[in-house]
């Protein structure tokens, strides 16, 4: 299958983008400023929200780390993941380490990133840069 963008997709996905932004003006001469009532609400709600999440987060770990339940690697190491990748593995990488499923580290890591995106965003082009990527899987294949 060919990977690059031909004429055809271009045009439908501009021409896409040109009926959404017609119908958002439309929505506005009809319905009002409505988006921006909507932007008012989910900032109310994030800015109560997010510390409550972080509070519980917290609490979490303190009482699972109390009870002996925290079950994190001690003598693993952190690699970016080379084969369940959807930018750079770092995601899949933390996964990975974990043990969870790397569908839920992408979700954590993308609901952070929208709430968060000035320390999420850095941190996960940090991450891209520092973490080394797992290619001992690769050295099997040809050993």
């Amino acid at each position: 299958m060919d990977k690059k963008l031909n004429k055809t997709t271009v045009a439908v996905i501009v021409g896409c983008l040109l009926m959404l932004a017609g119908l958002w003006q439309l929505s506005e001469r009809f319905f009002g400023d409505w988006f921006g009532e909507f932007w008012h609400v989910i900032r109310l709600v994030l800015n109560i929200l997010w510390p409550l999440v972080l509070v519980a987060a917290g609490v979490f770990l303190v009482v699972a780390a109390q009870r002996g339940k925290l079950n994190l690697p001690t003598n693993k190491k952190l690699y970016r993941s080379a084969t369940n990748k959807k930018l750079a593995g770092v995601c899949g990488g933390i996964a990975e380490y974990l043990n969870v499923d790397p569908a839920v580290v992408r979700i954590v890591a993308i609901v952070l990133g929208i709430a968060l995106w000035y320390v999420i965003v850095p941190l996960y082009l940090i991450f891209w840069v520092i973490i080394p990527i797992d290619d001992r899987k690769n050295y099997n294949k040809w050993v």
